[in-house]
């Protein structure tokens, strides 16, 4: 994971950790730019070199998580900021009255769409292992639990509501909560989620790719090995030692390029009906 240091903070007494806060971080570009891909990086630039009072934890996109400060250091994120760790999710997500355009306000259906969906899903995981770790409950916190000091889970507007030390309202009315408590809670290895068909999907491409191009090569020098083969008549199978037929042994590796391409394409027909369950 990459390390971007935030420029403010305080001192080094966060723990022991019983608030998790998760935020949006509302450039006011709109849906999906929002979200899109190195704008965890460029957020963590911003507090790293803003000479505003302000830091978190991690930031999440739709391809990375960037960490800015250690979770032992108190981040301004969400005050009362000591024994919190912030996260915040590339999004524009708050009430439509926080943005100076109204309908950069991600709707629930954004935050689910596959340009924003991934980012969520990469704060759920780090949430897990985050909870886990501080022994924190896996449990959404209402604005009164919050003021009440209960550990677990909440948005920076509980936190806003709760204490009336900053007016940030993210992640907003329309931020999916259940179905990110739900992606913090699956712990079944088996069941893949959206980041992990899409790696697989790129991982099968890239293998077609080659296989095609492994399959030109052998088209292409088709005249010159047959005139090889006409030369030889016998190679050794260093499995079993025994004599093959040139042609024989050359017909059989052919099969076998055909049987490894036909099974990528299942393996790749799969992939596809996951990625639509997960949708």
């Amino acid at each position: 994971m990459q390390f971007i240091q935030a420029k403010h903070h305080g001192g080094n007494e966060n723990t022991p950790v019983t608030r998790l806060v998760i935020h949006a971080t509302c450039p006011d570009t709109g849906y999906p730019s929002a979200s899109r891909a190195g704008r965890a990086a460029s957020t963590a630039r911003y507090f790293q070199s803003t000479s505003r009072p302000t830091s978190a934890h991690y930031v999440c996109d739709v391809t990375a998580t960037v960490q800015c400060l250690s979770e032992e250091t108190i981040g301004y994120h969400a005050p009362p900021n000591a024994h919190s760790i912030g996260i915040e999710i590339c999004a524009d997500g708050g009430s439509k009255s926080s943005f100076d355009n109204p309908s950069h306000s991600y709707t629930r259906e954004q935050w689910l769409s596959p340009q924003v969906w991934p980012a969520v899903e990469r704060a759920a995981i780090l949430a897990r292992d985050i909870c886990h770790r501080h022994h924190i409950p896996v449990r959404k916190l209402s604005t009164a639990q919050v003021k009440s000091g209960m550990s677990g889970i909440c948005g920076h507007d509980n936190v806003s509501d709760a204490f009336h030390q900053s007016d940030h309202d993210d992640p907003g009315p329309y931020f999916p909560w259940d179905r990110f408590m739900a992606a913090i809670t699956n712990t079944h290895p088996e069941e893949l989620t959206m980041a992990d068909v899409k790696e697989l999907k790129a991982s099968i491409v890239s293998a077609q790719q080659q296989l095609h191009h492994d399959v030109g090569v052998v088209q292409n020098q088709n005249g010159m090995l047959k005139k090889q083969i006409e030369n030889l008549s016998w190679v050794k199978n260093p499995v079993t030692g025994k004599l093959w037929r040139t042609k024989d042994a050359l017909w059989s590796i052919w099969y076998y390029i055909l049987e490894v391409r036909t099974r990528l394409q299942k393996i790749e027909n799969r992939l596809s009906d996951l990625e639509r369950k997960v949708k």
